[in-house]
C-alpha cells in the first residue's frame, strides 16, 4: 500500500488546545492525565487528514496499542463518536435489528454488528432507543447517514432493546451513493416529553437490492439525529455483514 504523505496540522497548539478540552485533559482509554506527554492520533490513518472529526489526543501508550491493533479502530471510532456526545441530553440507549421484519441477525459476542440471513427482506431494519434528558419535549428533526463501504473477502456491544417500548414510527430512507453524506429532513416528526423513553425505526433500502447482498455489501454507518434545542446525537458505527472494522473503506452517507 502506497504510504500517505504527512501534512503539519494548522494551528497544531490551538488544535492540541481544543482536543485536550474534549477529553477533559485524561486520556479517553486509561486514566493516565500526563496531558503533556499526549500524542494526537489520526483515527482514519490518514496522516494528511487533519479534521478534528478525525483527530483524537491520547497518551503515548495507548496511541502505541492503537498501533498495534490492542485496541481495535472501531472502539477508536465509537470512543470520539461518545467523546462528541458529551455534552448532549439525548442518551443512546441501544440499536438492534428486527428481524422479525427483514432478514438481518446481530453477529454474537459483536456489538452493533448485523448480517443478512434470510432472504424475506434485504433492506435492513433498524431499532433506535434513545431517553430525553432535557428538561423540554423535543422534535426528532432529521437523520444523518454516513457510510464506508468495507473491501470485499475480510470479515460494535450488543445490547438487549427494552421490550417495553414500540417503534413509535418507522422512517425509509435511500443509501445514499459511495462516499458521501446526505441529510433528510423528516416530514413527520417524533414529539418526545422530558424524560421520556423513545424507539423508532429506519429502514434502509436501495435501489439494487445486491448492495445488501454477502460478500457485495459490506459497510460501516454513521448515523446522526438530530432534534430541535440545538440537540443531535451522533450513534456508535453500525457494521453490516461484517463484525469488525478495517481499512480501505469507501463512504456513503445520509444528512
Amino acid at each position: 500500500m502506497k504510504k500517505k504523505r504527512r501534512i503539519p496540522i494548522p494551528q497544531k497548539a490551538k488544535v492540541r488546545a481544543e482536543l485536550q478540552k474534549e477529553i477533559s485533559s485524561i486520556c479517553p482509554f486509561c486514566s493516565n492525565n500526563d496531558v503533556g506527554h499526549f500524542q494526537i492520533h489520526h483515527i482514519d490513518e490518514d496522516p494528511s487528514n487533519n479534521k478534528m472529526d478525525n483527530l483524537l489526543l491520547l497518551c503515548p501508550t495507548c496511541h502505541s496499542k492503537i498501533e498495534k491493533n490492542d485496541i481495535a479502530k472501531q472502539t477508536v471510532i465509537n470512543t470520539k463518536r461518545h467523546i462528541k456526545n458529551k455534552n448532549s441530553t439525548i442518551e443512546f440507549i441501544s440499536v438492534s435489528v428486527d428481524s422479525n421484519n427483514c432478514g438481518w441477525i446481530p453477529f454474537e459476542n459483536t456489538p452493533y454488528a448485523f448480517k443478512a440471513k434470510y432472504l424475506k427482506s434485504l433492506f435492513p431494519i433498524f431499532n433506535f432507543s434513545f431517553i430525553n434528558q432535557s428538561q423540554k419535549t423535543i422534535l426528532l428533526t432529521s437523520i444523518s447517514l454516513k457510510a464506508k463501504q468495507l473491501p470485499i473477502g475480510l470479515a460494535g456491544p450488543n445490547y438487549p432493546l427494552p421490550n417495553i417500548l414500540r417503534p413509535l414510527i418507522k422512517y425509509r430512507i435511500q443509501m445514499p451513493n459511495n462516499n458521501k453524506t446526505v441529510k433528510t429532513l423528516l416530514s413527520e416528526e417524533i414529539e418526545v416529553p422530558k424524560g421520556r423513553a423513545f424507539k423508532f425505526q429506519v429502514e434502509l433500502y436501495a435501489k439494487k437490492m445486491d448492495i445488501f447482498k454477502p460478500p457485495f455489501g459490506k459497510y460501516a454507518l454513521f448515523f446522526e439525529f438530530e432534534f430541535t434545542n440545538n440537540t443531535s446525537y451522533k450513534t456508535p458505527m453500525i457494521l453490516l455483514n461484517s463484525d469488525s472494522y478495517y481499512e480501505e473503506l469507501t463512504h456513503i452517507g445520509i444528512n
